[in-house]
């Protein structure tokens, strides 16, 4: 669903099997979104058919199309920013009030960095799954305060790798998400909202420099092949397993 070439995700209105409500979700963060997008799409078709896939921190729950195929439960906790329509459960990842060994497949994306104590909410993920069940995860390396003031953290490889194992987990597999171009071009776009609106007389100067960031955007992101290293994602995806 993403041009690997740019981090673009296609917004085709006839894209088979994707929502126009999850194309417009992903368009909103087009590089971030798109990578995360890709993983999510991976893991569901990783997960057989009638398997118990938890959504941990699911918000709107987005990619719950993805696993219709499958037994899906989406929780959240009482303090999300989200609206919560779809979400089956409230709870903290920190203490979910499900059996030890419930679920055949996590999914936690974009939630770690909100979570005080991660090793702890790991922990209890690693418990919920059945022996042989996979966590996919995706984290943030590269972008702004959001979800404040519960916004604690951003993680490395081996940051992860760390907590991951720490937590009992095994086959541990981390990648980067997209190319540093795609990271300028995301974190560019970001900016002509993140940096605000006062009552100075500047506001007319700010929708200007949004939209000569948005111009700059398109032209970085077409260099997103240079990368060779890949050393400055927007974030991480990991995947492993409890033993």
């Amino acid at each position: 669903m993403t041009d690997t070439a740019t981090g673009r995700f296609d917004t085709a209105p006839g894209r088979s099997g994707v929502s126009e409500s999850l194309r417009r979700f992903v368009a909103e963060f087009p590089y971030e979104r798109g990578s995360i997008f890709d993983f999510v799409a991976r893991a569901a078709r990783e997960t057989p058919a009638g398997a118990r896939v938890v959504d941990v921190g699911a918000g709107d729950a987005p990619y719950s199309e993805l696993f219709a195929h499958t037994e899906y439960t989406a929780i959240d906790w009482e303090n999300s920013p989200h609206e919560g329509d779809d979400v089956d459960l409230v709870a903290s990842a920190e203490v979910l009030p499900v059996a030890d060994g419930a679920f055949d497949a996590v999914l936690f994306t974009q939630v770690l960095e909100h979570v005080p104590e991660p090793g702890r909410v790991l922990r209890e993920l690693h418990r919920i799954l059945k022996p042989g069940g996979c966590l996919y995860l995706t984290a943030p390396l590269a972008w702004e305060l959001h979800e404040l003031p519960h916004d604690y953290f951003r993680y490395t490889p081996a940051g992860l790798n760390h907590l991951l194992t720490t937590a009992g987990f095994e086959a541990v597999t981390i990648e980067a998400r997209n190319d540093c171009f795609s990271t300028l071009a995301q974190l560019m776009l970001n900016i002509g909202s993140a940096m605000g609106r006062a009552e100075d007389g500047l506001n007319e100067r700010r929708e200007a420099a949004a939209g000569v960031l948005r111009e700059l955007a398109e032209q970085v992101v077409e260099l997103a092949p240079l990368d060779a290293s890949r050393i400055l994602p927007l974030g991480y995806a990991a995947s492993a397993r409890r033993p």
